[in-house]
């Protein structure tokens, strides 16, 4: 289940992956490979990076983060 996809609004696909791990695919900070996160902490420091190198990471996915229990 993808939390969010590239679109001109958004530089990151965030994703679930089949064990529960949130998933930074295809990741423009680590060439093109797969970030995966054990936890909604650690993958908001990871977004907070791809902000910090000016890429564009919706509100709503920090949003969804902190309030969807996955």
């Amino acid at each position: 289940m993808a939390i969010c996809r590239f679109s001109p609004s958004c530089d990151v696909f965030l994703d679930i992956n089949d064990e529960g791990r949130l998933e930074c695919v295809a990741c423009r900070l680590d060439d093109r490979a797969t970030f995966q996160a054990f936890d909604k902490q650690a993958m908001k420091a990871h977004l907070e990076e791809h902000v910090t190198a000016g890429h564009k990471v919706p509100d709503a996915v920090f949003e969804d983060l902190d309030q969807k229990a996955w």
